[in-house]
């Protein structure tokens, strides 16, 4: 046997065999191990990342409550496509005029004071060169007079007698069942003030209470305003078909309260050309409320936002870029993301809200057909470049690039049709009108009382809106279509 090698009958030979395995297997064992560890770190590595997804969308749900409930500091960063307000050293100088009152009209003059002036009234002198300057004081009739110009009571002496023939007793005038009835102007302030004032119940009762000496209950409130949704239904019926009849609407909706009606949301549809407009109380959040707004002509343009409701409801769809807007602005100045998420997010909002100026821009311009669907393709590469993906991008905001570019096409309707606009801002002020209103009321108690609401609110702040100045005459004229 040659030298240095063992004998493999000796024992050391044999341990050497056996050390030689041990070695094996526990290196067999170890491979196994870290195979099986690796595997487990990957696993608690994609944990970790949907943790940590999760926890960011958290975050970001708390900082919407946050200003939800508290609202937004107003000492925050200013939107780039907001410029902060200009000092006073940048602003163009103020016509003097406009801080004085207007000269009243001649039919507004209720009473002419005369200040007759003869002789100097320091040293007795007679004056010279007399002239006559005029001033003029508007102010109301004393507050507590008021009851007599607002408040008038009409004694009715109606003769009645026996009809032989009839067989009956006849009266000159109906007989109304009560004693005492409130007139229509009641019922027409009442609905102003529910409305247009968006006054409460008590808040109406005790004005007319003070001011005009007349009581009235919550229950003759309610009736009043049932009977004037009664008289109006031929005005909003006509203002229904006149509004399904236009090509172009704005559609949004908003929470209202109401226990035992169909739904607790209200709806609004409103004139992309016109401020006409009208409302759904009491209502679902389904589809079947937006398509019997909407009427049975489908070959409209409907202006909203990406709410499911809308999908395939309309011809043509407008998407708004005021929401995409302030979404991403929410994020590019949130606190609750990284630094580097948060400069992702604040490029892509600097971005798009160049692109959205640009597209209110161009459709403020007159509209020329050719030069629109010229400018289409670039505004709607920049749009698909800006919602490209990236490393970068938190959850939500690759949630929002990917709609945006599912949906690029809806976003730019505003560009190959005239008068369409890029957003849905005038449905959400139009809107914010009962939304101030919930703040007294809380909603509707019953699916009638939320009927009657919806509306008094078409008729009355459709003309409200048209003309405040003769708010009063269409409202009585609308009124009187009834008989």
């Amino acid at each position: 046997m040659a030298r240095g090698i063992p004998n493999p009958d000796t024992p050391a030979y044999i341990r050497m065999e056996r050390r030689c395995a041990y070695l094996e297997k526990r290196n067999a064992d170890l491979v196994s191990e870290n195979r099986k560890l690796k595997e487990r770190v990957a696993v608690l590595e994609l944990h970790v990342r949907e943790q940590a997804q999760t926890i960011e969308t958290l975050q970001l749900q708390i900082e919407e409550l946050r200003r939800m409930v508290f609202g937004k500091k107003r000492s925050g960063p200013e939107s780039p496509n907001n410029t902060p307000p200009s000092s006073p050293k940048d602003r163009a100088p103020r016509d003097p005029a406009s801080y004085r009152r207007a000269k009243p009209k001649d039919e507004e003059i209720t009473a002419i004071v005369p200040h007759p002036l003869t002789a100097c009234p320091d040293c007795g002198e007679e004056l010279t060169g007399l002239c006559v300057v005029e001033r003029f004081v508007e102010d109301l009739l004393p507050l507590a007079d008021w009851y007599k110009a607002l408040k008038c009571v009409t004694r009715h002496r109606i003769t009645t007698g026996f009809c032989a023939r009839c067989n009956k007793r006849v009266s000159a005038i109906p007989l109304a069942a009560h004693l005492v009835t409130l007139g229509e102007n009641v019922s027409q302030f009442v609905s102003f003030a529910t409305v247009i004032l968006r006054l409460s119940y008590a808040q109406t009762g005790d004005f007319l209470k003070s001011a005009a000496r007349l009581a009235l209950s919550d229950g003759e409130i309610a009736n009043l305003l049932g009977a004037a949704a009664q008289k109006l239904t031929p005005a909003f019926t006509h203002l229904t078909q006149t509004l399904q009849a236009e090509p172009a609407r704005h559609y949004d909706e908003t929470s209202w309260k109401t226990p035992d009606g169909q739904g607790n949301f209200a709806w609004i549809m409103t004139s992309a050309a016109t401020t006409d407009s009208l409302f759904a109380l009491g209502q679902s959040r389904g589809k079947g409320v937006a398509e019997a707004l909407r009427g049975n002509n489908p070959n409209t343009i409907g202006i909203t936002d990406d709410y499911a409701a809308y999908r395939n409801l309309f011809a043509r769809h407008q998407l708004c870029f005021a929401h995409v807007h302030r979404k991403l602005r929410d994020l590019a100045f949130s606190t609750a993301l990284p630094e580097e998420k948060r400069a992702s997010c604040h490029d892509v909002f600097t971005r798009f809200a160049g692109l959205y100026a640009d597209v209110r821009r161009i459709v403020q311009e007159p509209y020329v057909a050719q030069e629109r669907i010229k400018k289409k393709p670039e505004i709607l590469q920049r749009l698909m470049d800006i919602a490209s993906p990236d490393h970068r991008d938190p959850l939500a905001l690759a949630k929002i690039k990917t709609r945006v570019r599912e949906k690029a096409e809806q976003y730019l309707t505003c560009l190959t049709l005239p008068g369409i606009p890029p957003d849905n801002n005038t449905a959400e002020r139009r809107l914010r009108h009962l939304v101030l209103k919930r703040k007294s009321c809380q909603g509707s108690k019953t699916q009638q009382g939320a009927d009657v609401m919806g509306k008094l609110y078409s008729v009355l702040l459709s003309l409200w809106w048209r003309d405040k100045t003769t708010f009063f005459q269409s409202f009585t004229q609308a009124m009187q279509q009834a008989a």
